[in-house]
Parts: C-alpha cells; sequence; structure tokens
C-alpha cells in the first residue's frame, strides 16, 4: 500500500493522515485521562491515596523514559524512516496493555489489585511512550516552515479531539451497555473496544505518513544524538525551557480537572452518566477552535495564542465555582468554552517546541529534535503525575469514600479542587510563556538563516 508522499508542504490528505494517528491515541490516553482514577477508587475499590501512588509512580517512569526514547529515536535508520517504525510495530502491543489495564484479577486482595495495577500502568505507560515520542516528533520533520506547522498542528489537535470526543461522550454509556449493570465487565469490554479502534487508527497513519528522505535535509539540519552536543544544543535554549516549564505548569492542572469532573457530576450533582456532556463539550472545542487559534496565530503568534488560551479559562473556571450553575447545559457551555482556552495551549505547546529547537539550532548550531520532543514530554508527564498525586491525597483530605454519600464539606472540597488548582496552574503558564522570544517574524528569520547555511551560502 502506498500512501502520500509527506515532504516539507504536506497536502491536506497528508495532513489527515497523519493526524488520523493521533486519534487513536487520544482515544486510549484520554479514556485513562478521564476515567481511570474514578475506575481504581469506585470499581476496584482503591484507596484515593494507593491510585495517586500508581500515577505519581507510573507517570514519572513515563517522563523518564520518554527522554530516552527520544535519544533512541534520534539514532534509528530504517528504510521505513526513523520514526516510522516505531509506529508500525508499537501498535498493537501498546493497544493490548491498555486493555490489561482494565482487566481486573477475580477474587484479589487489594494489596495485590494495588500491585497489579501498578504494573500493568508502568507497562501500558512505557509502551505508549515507545509510540508517542516518535510519532509527536515526526511533525518537526514534516516540514521546516512555522506556519506549515502550525497547520499540521491544528490537524494533529482536531484530530486529537476526535479520539477525546469518542472517549468523553461514549464512555460511561458504553460501560452500562457492554456491562449490562456490572462496571468490571463494562470497563474491560470497553477498553477492548477502544483498544481494537485505537490500533487500527494508528496503523493506517503509520502506512500512509511518510517521512522525507534523509538526504533532502542537509547535514547542517540533520538531529544530534550526542550527549554532549544535547548538553550544549539545549541547556542555553530559553525558549525551550520557558515553554517546557510552562507546559509542566499547565498539564498536571488540566488533568487534575478532567479526573475530578465524574467525582463532582456522581456525588455532586448526582449523576456520573452527565460527565459525557462536560467532556464532550471539551472535545468539541477542541475539534472546532483550532481553525480559529490557528488564524490568531498566523496574525499575533503562539505565545499571544497560549495566554489568551490560559486566561479563558481561568476566567470561566472561577466563574463556574462562584456561580454554581447546576444545569447540564449550561455547564457543558462553560466547559465548552474552558476547552477552547485548554485548546489554545494544547495545539500551541507542540509547533512551539518545534520553533525552540530550530532557535537553539540557529544559536549553537546544534539540533536536538527527538531528545528536545522527549524532554518536552517529561515536562508533560511529570506534571501529570503530580497531578494524579495531588489529587488522590486532596480527595482523601475532603474525607472521600467511595459509593458512600458525601458530606457536604467533602463536596465543598471537591468543588474547590476543581476551580482552584487548575486555575492557579493556568495562570502561572501564562506568566512564564510571556517571556518566549520566539515569534513569527523572528522564526521565518531563523528559518532563512538555517536553510542559507544548509545550502553553505
Amino acid at each position: 500500500m502506498t500512501g502520500p508522499h509527506v515532504g516539507r508542504e504536506l497536502s491536506t490528505t497528508g495532513k489527515a493522515g497523519y493526524g488520523l494517528g493521533m486519534s487513536g491515541l487520544w482515544l486510549i490516553f484520554m479514556t485513562t485521562a478521564y476515567y481511570l482514577f474514578y475506575y481504581f477508587t469506585d470499581v476496584v475499590g482503591l484507596d484515593p491515596r494507593q491510585v495517586g501512588t500508581i500515577f505519581l509512580v507510573s507517570l514519572i517512569w513515563d517522563g523518564i523514559t520518554d527522554p530516552f526514547m527520544g535519544w533512541l529515536a534520534s539514532r534509528t535508520k530504517s528504510k521505513w524512516g526513523q520514526y516510522r517504525p516505531y509506529i508500525l510495530l508499537g501498535t498493537v502491543p501498546v493497544a493490548l496493555s491498555f486493555i490489561l489495564l482494565f482487566f481486573q484479577p477475580p477474587e484479589w486482595a487489594p494489596g495485590k489489585l494495588f500491585t497489579y495495577g501498578l504494573i500493568t500502568a508502568l507497562l501500558f505507560r512505557t509502551l505508549f511512550t515507545v509510540v508517542y515520542i516518535p510519532y509527536t516528533a515526526m511533525i518537526a520533520r514534516l516540514s521546516r516552515d512555522a506556519n506549515e506547522r502550525s497547520s499540521i498542528a491544528g490537524f494533529k489537535t482536531s484530530f486529537l479531539a476526535i479520539g477525546a470526543l469518542a472517549a468523553s461522550y461514549g464512555a460511561f454509556p458504553l460501560v452500562e451497555r457492554l456491562g449490562q449493570g456490572d462496571d468490571e465487565k463494562g470497563f474491560f469490554f470497553l477498553a477492548v473496544l477502544f483498544g481494537v479502534i485505537a490500533a487500527v487508527a494508528l496503523l493506517i497513519s503509520g502506512v500512509v505518513t511518510h517521512e522525507p528522505p534523509r538526504e533532502d535535509n542537509a547535514k547542517s539540519r540533520n538531529d544530534s544524538s550526542s550527549l554532549a552536543d544535547v548538553w550544549q544544543g539545549l541547556i542555553p535554549n530559553r525558549p525551550f525551557w520557558l515553554a517546557f516549564f510552562g507546559l509542566i505548569s499547565f498539564a498536571g492542572c488540566y488533568t487534575l480537572m478532567n479526573k475530578t469532573l465524574p467525582y463532582m457530576m456522581e456525588y455532586d450533582l448526582g449523576d456520573r452518566a452527565q460527565v459525557k456532556w462536560l467532556f464532550s463539550a471539551v472535545a468539541v472545542a477542541g475539534f472546532v477552535s483550532p481553525v480559529f487559534w490557528a488564524w490568531l496565530t498566523h496574525r499575533s503568534g503562539k505565545k499571544f495564542v497560549w495566554i489568551s488560551g490560559a486566561l479563558l479559562s481561568s476566567i470561566v473556571l472561577l466563574a463556574v465555582y462562584i456561580l454554581a450553575p447546576r444545569n447540564i447545559t449550561v455547564l457543558a457551555v462553560c466547559f465548552f468554552i474552558i476547552g477552547c482556552g485548554i485548546q489554545a495551549i494544547l495545539m500551541t505547546f507542540y509547533a512551539m517546541t518545534a520553533d525552540a529547537i530550530d532557535y537553539g539550532e540557529w544559536k549553537t548550531g546544534i539540533r536536538i529534535e527527538a531528545i528536545g520532543f522527549g524532554l518536552m514530554s517529561f515536562a508533560n508527564k511529570a506534571s501529570l503525575a503530580v497531578g494524579g498525586w495531588m489529587l488522590g491525597h486532596l480527595l482523601a483530605d475532603t474525607g472521600y469514600v467511595a459509593k458512600q454519600e458525601q458530606s457536604e464539606a467533602t463536596l465543598a472540597g471537591i468543588r474547590q479542587i476543581l476551580a482552584f488548582i487548575p486555575i492557579s496552574g493556568f495562570l502561572i503558564s501564562a506568566v512564564i510563556v510571556l517571556f518566549f522570544p520566539v515569534g513569527n517574524a523572528l522564526h521565518g528569520e531563523i528559518r532563512a538563516e538555517l536553510d542559507r547555511r544548509a545550502n553553505g551560502a
């Protein structure tokens, strides 16, 4: 099967083929992001602190393996390309590990269930990294143009939203239908269904997306995998570290918000299934808002878009806390707007990282691509780990007990967790990114200079 050749300028078909893989990745990733914490506490029966520990350990491990995977990918040479082999060969294993994550061994003691949950979480995170890092790093090779990268990132984010929408809207209804009232069976069959869908999407993406041949890139633009070069090329790269710490501030607070919503809907509003409308609203926002954010990026730059998204999400989250609406339609509209702000950051940090890598090459003459994306993924995973750990301890501190009526103090605590921690993280990320120096004009100059160097001018 021969797919469209994807070079420096991608066709719409090429962008869609590349983006399709993100729908598969995000279908299984967002299922874990939205529901795994709830599954461990309310289906498996683990203590929230134990679940927080599982998230902390597995995601820290995930973050540690990300730079290693970036280093390994940067040294890979094959007839299939530099990054494609990992997508083609890693897809089925990651889908199987996702299914195991939602399989509960029967009649195991809580201690064994905790151990099983930790081991399967570590396995899933490891295999997810094997596919995700090469897939994400590929964006820097598919195009060298800042606006083209923003367009690719927009396609990628739109397909991301499709995967998130399927996870958000379909999960609880499918659990109830597939399990026939048995949540344990329902979540397992859901994992089988989503795992198969994700594998098919990723395999199609891996087949139709072709990296440009390495000889198309001048020698000076080849990605470096030397540890000494990594040190010299990344340490002085101020834009990279601003994006790095901006992402750390954002990601953990974002995931904490997602993980708290099912508890709010079940115990405060009385119907967990209604969370599908809030998650779906965020996912729809991720599908429709990238068109606007991409247009605004061309006009005002990535930094402006990131800060605008952070402010928009924070203002509406604060309004939700103060006004405490209980009408599901009003809540869905609020979370649609919050989702628009979140998507501004999600689609921006990919392209911003690629621009920072170009900046580093411009300043130092050393290109750190795969490892740079690996470190950025480490920032994401480390932040997610802390966010999951925090939620476990915060829930326990509010007096939360699974499958029981919660006290008013517990419900107030859940509302505060949902609002104030995400707002703090979003605003801190905006302050950090305010100092990001690579705008559209400067990046155009950087790219022109790098092209001149590559051509020996």
